[in-house]
This record gives C-alpha cells, structure tokens and sequence, in this order.
C-alpha cells in the first residue's frame, strides 16, 4: 500500500574506503531513502526522485488528476493509457492471475468502501463492492483499456515496487553496484552489499511495529514487507487496510509478510497474497518464483528455500528494532 508506514529498519554498514551518498524525500505519501556508494551518484539519485513523482501522478489514488484517477472515471468506456500505465497493468494482471486472485489489482471498489467506513461495512455494501471486481473483464488491447461501469483499479499494493524497480535499473545503467534503495521501508532493493560485507541486514518487524522478530540478508534481490495493520500497528482497530478481493472482507488477524525476489514488484504483488493466505502460504509463495518467504503471526514461519538459502536469522524472541530508516 503506498501508504504503508515502518515496515522494517536496516542496519547500514560503515563504509570505510568511501562514504555513502544518503538522500530522504517524502514522495507516494511515504518516505523514500536511497542510500548509494560510487561516482558522482548524486545526479542518479535525484533521478529516481524525480522518477517517483512522475510515477506518483501515474498511480496515485489521491489526485484527481492522476492517470489512474482519470482511468476509473472513465470506466465502462474505452480509454487511451500511457504505456507505463499499461506496463504496468499488464504485469499486475499476470502476477493476480498467478496468485489465483489472492493479489487483484481490481479490488478498488472494495478498498474505497472499507476506506471510506469508520466501522466494518455491511454486508451487502460488500458485496455489491465485490461484483465490482474481476481481473477477467478487464480488456487491454495495446494501450487501449476498457473497465467495465462501476471498477476501479487500485495500484497500491504495487506501484512502490515498481518504482524501485524502475530506480534500481537507472542505479545500475549509472554503473552503481552498491546501493539499498528503500520506498516506505516496505518496498526495497539491496543492490549489491556494503564494503566489506557480503550482504545488506534487513530487520524483519514483528506483529507490533516497534519489534523485530528476526534479521533477512539479502544481496541484489528485492523485498516487500505487508502488515495487516500497517506500520503504526492495530491501534484498536478490528479489522487492518489489506483486503481479500476474493471475500471482499478486509483481514482481522494481526500478521507481517516478508517476500523476497529478483523483482520489488513481484516481491509487492506476493507478499499481499502470502498476507491472505497466512503461514501454511510460504513454501506456495516461493512455488511462484519468490527466492524467500516468512510470515509472522502466532508464530514464525519461513519457506523451504528461505531455510536452504539461509537468508533469515529468526530471533528467539521478538527485540526492538534496533535501526529506523525513516518513520513518516
């Protein structure tokens, strides 16, 4: 969700040959911290800044004047999309169709009714959300688009993910082999390790905000971290802000995923549909490609390849988190 507050802390190493290049800017409605290390890298920081607000009047929900705004509005008639735009659709679909549903990029219609409802909406209001939401009647042909009356596309639970995708490509073209680019510490990308290290320590958080229950390291691969709550925790809510677009209900019980893969935007798109699918989902999430997995709710579980791989320390009982990034 591009909403998404603190969803991990990184432990940056200290680079003793070079000081890395940090750089902080509220974009997406969240905090956006690229930390990079080699010549004359300000420019390409600025870059994926600059990036980001142009994907940001792509994707966003909250301006009116948002490609994906003027989109919605416009369903039940066909539509002339930018080819971000529909790059981007096109992989959602393909990563909702892989899920079986589990992440559907389609659910807009049901997480506006649960946005817009200080208590668990009625029943029948959910479903008549629900009938409003089906990748299969969703037409693309080239750039042109056609909803039918009434959807509404939602690119929350991805659009972060592929904007560090997009950031982490300009860092590599620029010849940038060390970086850890972080997009509301829930989107992130390890590009290469700090000196001396063979990997980036990423803090994986807890059911509560403020603990960590174990440490991912991970090098040149993406990560995606979703909580059931978000980053400032239930806070006596009964129901958190992901909901099952199967269902249409929004999901009750306290949990963290953490996916990792080749692609932030795959790791995005998975770790919603590992949200849903709970603990026994893990090992289901790596069959889809993802090279890690863990879910935290009663309990830790991580997939078979997470154990193999050895990339995630579980702690034996929760901490705090020992390093904030950036908190919005």
């Amino acid at each position: 969700m591009i909403r998404a507050a603190l969803l991990i802390a990184v432990a940056l190493a200290t680079v003793a040959r070079a000081e890395p290049v940090t750089e902080v800017h509220y974009v997406m409605g969240t905090y956006y911290r690229i930390t990079a290390e080699g010549d004359d890298v300000v420019p390409v920081l600025r870059g994926c800044f600059q990036d980001a607000r142009r994907l940001e009047q792509v994707y966003s929900r909250f301006d009116a004047t948002s490609e994906l705004s003027r989109v919605n509005a416009a369903a039940g008639v066909p539509f002339l999309v930018s080819e971000e735009f529909a790059s981007l659709l096109r992989r959602s679909l393909a990563l909702g169709a892989g899920t079986g549903g589990a992440f559907d990029v389609t659910v807009g219609a049901l997480t506006e009714l649960w946005r817009e409802s200080e208590t668990p909406p009625a029943p029948a209001a959910v479903a008549a959300a629900r009938d409003r939401v089906g990748a299969t009647r969703v037409r693309l042909d080239g750039r042109t688009l056609e909803l039918p009356p009434g959807h509404r596309l939602d690119f929350d639970g991805i659009a972060k993910g592929w904007t560090v995708d997009g950031c982490v490509a300009r860092l590599r073209a620029a010849g940038i082999r060390r970086a850890l680019v972080s997009l509301g510490e829930s989107s992130v990308y390890a590009l290469g390790a700090p000196a001396g290290e063979t990997a980036w320590p990423l803090e994986v958080r807890g059911v509560e905000p403020e603990e960590a229950v174990g440490v991912l390291r991970l090098r040149d691969e993406g990560l995606s971290v979703s909580a059931t709550f978000g980053g400032s925790g239930r806070r006596g809510r009964a129901a958190g802000h992901v909901v099952d677009p199967r269902t249409g209900e929004a999901i009750a019980a306290p949990a963290v995923a953490a996916v990792v893969s080749p692609s932030a935007t795959d790791a995005e798109a998975w770790s919603k549909a590992l949200l849903l699918w709970g603990a026994a989902g893990v090992d289901r999430i790596e069959g889809l490609g993802a090279l890690g997995a863990v879910h935290v709710g009663s309990r830790v579980s991580e997939g078979r390849a997470t154990r193999a791989r050895k990339v995630f320390e579980a702690f034996r009982s929760p901490r705090p988190l020992t390093a904030t990034v950036a908190r919005p």
